[in-house]
């Protein structure tokens, strides 16, 4: 009989497979490969053409799954065979076993608050560096993915599952037996929890994990350490704390922590409150990495762009802002002249596209700026002055340069406030014939971040507040969104971002939500509008509706948030207003 084992890391699945393995007709196995051999074979069954010449039949798939199963554990000589492996939750498999096995697979899932299965690790690995373990650890991915996988299979069929909760275990170890017994349909047994011996289920932790004594246990169940979870993540907890779903929480149902209130707060455009927030973690947790870079942005909102900047990039540490590191050997480069610099462009296609106005700020001080950027990038920067030269990210640790700088945190090492920054272009803007006043109008950018962000409007909104006007309306949307284009906006073609600086070289003006064609308009010169939602990026901070980053830029702010009719009333009045200007200005030079 077959059954399994699973649930969250460091939740005492290891420690169970031991005790379970005194009851002479139960055998539990160490971390098993069973999973990844059958799924394989499912895969090479779903992707290879070659296999189903003759027709395909998928009940030979299963009997072979079945068939694998049965020949892994032959040699057991325990009746009751209990594999255990992390992902036996994933509802694609329970569907399958389901298959293989012939009735509703069983699946024991240890499970813990995850934040105490976080600190765990910590513990375990880096008691003096939690820091490098909650950034860097694979471990802690682990920890999320099974809790992911068993949400999931819960979800699909809660039956198929016994909880065992660590706490629950360590004080009640009998009547969590009890329960196991009862859910896999076992005679009683007499367990002893003084006396537990590892070895069957000992992993060879050191060559695999390279972390010696992973699962080690210990033969009397007890706690073994004092300390919460909340004294060894320190003010990183709060981030780790999920909905206990195996008692019924939902996300709604979790305390607020600080943080969620700040955001509430910068949503619904109470910065005061936010920043008071902000204020109130500096004194109580100014370690507090997510934090700093929170209040980054209230302090660029007040006019400070070195301590934002400074703030924001704390925010690195919590991987909230920039991008990693490149693995490059060279130091960071403190402003120093005459050096050959590596400017690493980060962030979206935007941030990178801003971020090139810093070669002009570097090579001011007298040094070489090489650029490394995403690759459709490429041809599109080596048209920008004084760049030396550009190469993809990829391609940075193989070209020699003395010093490094990370793009957003560009304004560190060039020590300036907003006083100092310039708006001109950057970009060359080529020369377009066309015979008429042109808009180009953009409405959607990265779905991936646009609703996260919360930058999406409906297209129409913007549609109503322009259309009417004696002028030519050019699309400046492609992909996910070009289907909503109107038919008085003209088409055009966006194949690369050659295309897309010619088509908003030629217009006059550029209407957009806060996506990088609307860098790349403002970076050329174009007269660009970007609509904002109520919490701004922290590019468009400082308040009002210009932005110091480009003199060509005119900023609509949302005032209300969720609702977007104000900002294109706004749009709409502007707008008849710069037409009937343009409009004076031609009669003006004709008379």
């Amino acid at each position: 009989m077959m059954h399994f084992l699973s649930g969250l890391p460091r939740s005492g699945s290891t420690v169970l497979a031991a005790i379970l393995n005194q009851n002479p007709i139960t055998h539990v196995t160490p971390t098993s490969g069973l999973i990844n051999i059958m799924g394989a074979v499912a895969y090479r069954w779903e992707q290879d053409k070659t296999i189903h010449t003759q027709g395909r039949n998928d009940d030979d798939m299963i009997r072979m799954l079945r068939g694998l199963m049965m020949a892994k554990n032959e040699t057991v000589p325990k009746p009751v065979i209990i594999d255990k492996n992390r992902g036996w939750p994933d509802p694609r498999v329970m569907r399958t076993m389901t298959k293989v096995l012939n009735r509703r697979p069983k699946i024991i899932a240890t499970v813990r608050d995850v934040p105490e299965c976080v600190a765990s690790f910590v513990r375990l690995l880096h008691p003096e560096k939690p820091e490098k373990i909650l950034n860097e650890s694979l471990l802690v991915e682990a920890i999320k993915t099974a809790y992911t996988f068993l949400h999931a299979g819960m979800l699909e069929d809660p039956l198929a599952f016994c909880i065992i909760e660590y706490e629950n275990l360590l004080a009640d170890p009998k009547g969590q037996l009890r329960r196991i017994h009862e859910f896999l349909g076992l005679d009683p047994f007499d367990y002893d929890f003084d006396q537990i011996d590892g070895s069957i289920v000992a992993e060879k932790d050191d060559e695999v994990w390279g972390i010696p004594g992973l699962h080690d246990i210990k033969p009397k169940l007890e706690r073994q350490h004092n300390e919460t979870a909340q004294e060894v993540l320190g003010c990183r907890y709060a981030e780790f704390v999920q909905p206990r779903f195996w008692r019924g929480e939902s996300p709604e149902s979790l305390p607020k922590q600080p943080l969620d209130l700040q955001l509430e707060a910068a949503q619904r455009g109470d910065f005061q409150k936010a920043w008071e927030i902000g204020q109130q973690l500096e004194r109580v947790e100014p370690e507090n990495d997510r934090a700093a870079y929170n209040r980054g942005l209230y302090v660029l909102m007040r006019g400070h762009l070195q301590e934002g900047m400074k703030l924001l990039a704390r925010g690195r540490i919590a991987q909230v802002f920039g991008n990693t590191r490149p693995n490059v050997v060279t130091p960071m480069w403190d402003g120093q002249p005459g050096k050959i610099v590596l400017l690493y462009l980060e962030g979206g296609l935007g941030d990178q596209i801003h971020q090139m106005r810093f070669v002009q700020d570097i090579t001011a001080r007298k040094c070489k700026v090489i650029v490394a950027c995403s690759p459709e990038l490429v041809i599109l920067f080596a048209s920008v002055p004084n760049v030396h030269a550009v190469i993809v990210h990829n391609a940075a640790p193989g070209i020699y340069h003395d010093a490094l700088v990370q793009g957003m945190s560009a304004p560190i090492p060039l020590n300036i406030e907003y006083k100092d920054v310039w708006g001109r272009a950057y970009i060359p803007r080529p020369h377009v014939e066309k015979t008429k006043f042109r808009i180009g109008l953009r409405w959607q950018g990265n779905p991936n971040f646009e609703h996260d962000h919360r930058k999406y409007f409906n297209p129409n909104l913007l549609f109503d507040a322009v259309k009417g006007h004696d002028v030519e309306f050019v699309s400046l949307q492609r992909d996910e969104g070009s289907q909503h284009r109107p038919e008085w906006v003209l088409p055009s073609n966006l194949d690369s971002w050659q295309d897309t600086r010619a088509v908003a070289a030629s217009c006059d003006l550029v209407i957009s939500s806060c996506t990088s064609v609307a860098h790349l308009s403002a970076a050329m010169g174009v007269p660009t509008w970007i609509v904002i939602p109520i919490l701004p990026y922290y590019l468009w901070a400082t308040p009002g509706d210009r932005a110091p980053w480009y003199d060509a830029v005119r900023l609509f702010r949302q005032t209300k948030y969720d609702s977007w009719t104000e900002v294109f009333n706004q749009v709409r009045i502007a707008l008849d207003d710069h037409l009937k200007g343009a409009q004076d200005a031609k009669l003006r030079f004709v008379g």
